[in-house]
This record gives C-alpha cells, structure tokens and sequence, in this order.
C-alpha cells in the first residue's frame, strides 16, 4: 500500500523514523504465526530468567530474615579492657574503662540510621527472697542489666506489665521483668502473670519491683537459663555481685542490614578516637564483619550465577529473531529496494527492522515476565510445602530492572545485523529480485 502512495507522490519522502517504524509494526501485524513463533522463545527465556531471579529474591529475604532474627552477623560488639595479660597471666586491672549513658547516647548519635545501640551487662545474681513463698530458698538468676532496647534485641514477648523504660533508666528505679520460668516458681504455674505484676522481690539483697513478666525469646543465653531478670542498666552495680565486669558494661551495636555493618564499624572505630584517642588499650571492638560480608557476597554470585545460567535461554530467544528477520529480509528484498528508490534512507530501514526485534523482543518480555512471575510463585509454594523453609517469590527493582533491559538488549543486539543486511541493499538489485 505505501508503495503505491509513493509512486503516486502523495506521500513524502520519509525524512523521520516514525513511518518506518509503523511500517515495521504493521510488518509484524500482517505475519501474527511467525511473530508469535519467534517471540516464543523470548517468553521461554524472560521467564526462566525471571522464576530465577524471583525465586533468588525470596531465598534472599528469607536469609536475611533468619540473620536478622539470630542478629550476630549484623551485631559489633564494644567491649571494655577490665583486664589486662601479663606473661600469660590475666591481671585485673585497677582503673578500668568505664562505658556510661552519656557514651550511649553520644554513639548513637555518631551512628545515626546506620544502626541502634544495646548498651548493658550481665551475669549471675541472686534472687534471696521471693515474695509469698517464706520456705523457698535462694535462687540463681541470669541478670541482664540493659537500656529499654535490651528486650527488643533478644526479641522477648512481654505478655503480662511492662519493660522499663527510658525515665526507669534515667532514674536508676529498682525495677525488674522477670522470665516466665522465675513468675511460675515465685507464684506458682496456676497464678496468672498479671498477679505478680506490682509485686517486690530482694535481687541481691536489694527490693526491686516486678513491673512485667516475659516469655523466652530467640536467644539461647535466655532458653539456657530460664531463671532470667531484666534491671535497668544503671542499677547494674546493686543487681549484681560487685565485680569489674558489673562496673563496666559493654555496647551492642546492630546494624539495619547486613550492608551496613562496614559503614557502622568505621563509625564505631572514628567514634572510639573521639572518645579515647588511642582506643585500643581501653576498648576491643567484636564482630562479624567478616562472615557479614561473606554471607553478601554469597547471595550476590548466587544471584548472577542463577541469572548467568537463564540468560542462555534468553540468548536462544534472540537468535530466533536474527532468524526470523534474516528471512524476512530475503522475503521482503523487493519492497526494500522499492523504499529506498522513492526516498528511504538506510537509517530508515534500519529503525523498521530494529523496530521489529525491539517489539517482538518487548512483547515476548512482557508475556514472559508474567509467566516468570507465575511459575516463581508456585515454585515457592512446592517449597514452603516440602520444607521448612518461609520462601516466597520476590520482585526486587533490579529483577524489575533485568526484566525490562534484557529483552531491549537482546531485540537491538539480534536484529542490528537483518538491519543492517537490509539497509545495506543495492536499490536496482533489490528492485530486480524476485
């Protein structure tokens, strides 16, 4: 039909890509089989690549869930020098460095969105007298003398009071939240947790008031030994034995994401200059940086590795468009040569063909992406059933991303040479081709 227009002089000669870009859709519309034939494996390959890259996302998530739940791979320690080694032997020493509130919260400043601050200490005590039971003796307890923070790291459930608070801390108030185990042995597993709630307890000879009662958390420190209190920190020196470990309690920092560990550890390491100068005869610095940063670098080769291994399937799509256009070209040899001797210019022969991949190659991204999605979802499902393992399909930006570029870069990288093959035609020779 544009032919025709051309020899009658109603239609210009095509100086923009616009028309040849329509003539090449309309190409594509007037073979619907071996468009969709050759898009097929486009599909095929976008899919693979996208189940793939979907299911690695969900695998992610869920590593990080777990890491995020245990915490040490995210967690640095700030731990004062209280002793000090001398040809093999361990002096206690008589000035040790001594961590306060204001330390806290001038390095969670320094550390800002990076990561929070866990700042306390813990040990043994006892529990001398409980209140309501005059025949029971005295029992020992795991004390963890913290910041308000402290139950939210080792992710306990309050499940009867409170947790203490900031003012609880600020004010050294002699309050305590004790585990389930210490509730049921103070007032008996028929008594509701809520009983016990306002009562006093002697810790260490000392009256603190149970404002909350808690149930074990993902901790193992905490499941190892059930008789467990939580004290403010700043009471830590009348909750515990005297000792320098009690005088001295020690930061954890936790880092929002398994990325951000370095960053935090250079701000951690900048803010210990500040503070000391020469911090390392004062503090030790205790970390995971190492398995941190194996464990990303880990999810990363998974993740290019497995879209390494379906992009071949994407390539496979490609060369079926070179194919499909190739023969296009040889079938469509007298319309180039038509084109171009009523005014097309190689580029616009270029833009149709290169056109035609891009849409079949977009078409065939978008059909499979869907397909990817569905087939990553189902994936999933089989394996939350057949293991333990929480796996749901994910769709991160850069799965997004890969999904969009791919077949973009596959349609222009496998349709430049037809483009270019029909660019290149003599318009006589072309003409003359039957």
């Amino acid at each position: 039909m544009w032919a025709v227009q051309d020899f009658a002089g109603t239609m210009s000669p095509m100086n923009s890509l616009a028309p040849s870009i329509q003539v090449g859709f309309a190409a594509l519309r007037s073979n619907p089989l071996r468009t969709t034939l050759s898009a097929l494996g486009v599909i095929i390959g976008v899919g693979a690549m996208v189940s793939v890259l979907s299911l690695s996302d969900g695998v992610e998530r869920n590593v990080r869930q777990q890491v995020e739940r245990d915490g040490r791979l995210q967690s640095i320690g700030i731990i004062p020098r209280t002793e000090d080694v001398v040809d093999g032997q361990t002096i206690p020493r008589a000035n040790p460095t001594v961590f306060t509130l204001s330390d806290a919260r001038s390095l969670a400043k320094d550390l800002g969105a990076v990561g929070n601050v866990s700042f306390g200490v813990s040990g043994g005590g006892m529990v001398t007298e409980i209140p309501g039971r005059a025949d029971s003796s005295s029992r020992g307890v795991l004390v963890m003398a913290t910041l308000p923070n402290g139950g939210d790291r080792r992710q306990i459930v309050v499940e009867a009071g409170r947790f203490f608070n900031d003012t609880d801390v600020e004010s050294a108030g002699r309050v305590a939240v004790i585990s389930r185990q210490l509730a049921d042995l103070i007032g008996g597993k028929a008594a509701p947790s809520s009983s016990l709630v306002g009562k006093t307890m002697k810790l260490q000879g000392t009256d603190f008031q149970i404002v909350g009662v808690w149930n074990a958390g993902m901790q193992k420190d905490l499941n190892q030994s059930p008789l467990a209190v939580f004290v403010p920190v700043s009471t830590a020196p009348i909750a515990m034995p005297p000792s320098a470990k009690s005088l001295s309690p020690a930061f954890t920092l936790m880092a929002s994401t398994i990325e951000d560990v370095p960053d935090m550890e250079r701000r951690t390491r900048a803010w210990l200059t500040k503070r000391f100068g020469e911090w390392q005869t004062r503090a030790r610095i205790s970390s995971y940086a190492e398995e941190s940063a194996r464990l990303n670098d880990n999810m990363v080769i998974f993740k290019l590795l497995m879209g390494a291994i379906t992009g071949i399937s994407l390539v496979v799509g490609g060369i079926g468009i070179m194919n499909v256009l190739l023969a296009s070209v040889t079938e469509r040899t007298r319309e180039i040569g038509v084109r171009k001797a009523t005014g097309a210019r190689n580029r616009d022969l270029l833009a149709q063909f290169l056109a035609e991949s891009v849409a079949i190659s977009s078409v065939g991204s978008f059909l499979g992406t869907i397909l990817g999605i569905f087939v990553a979802s189902m994936v999933a499902a089989v394996m939350r059933a057949k293991t333990p393992a929480e796996v749901h399909a994910g769709f991160s930006i850069s799965t997004l991303a890969v999904s969009i570029a791919a077949p973009i870069i596959v349609g222009v990288a496998f349709g430049i040479y037809p483009a270019l093959r029909a660019a290149r035609l003599s318009p006589i020779e072309a003409i003359r081709h039957e």
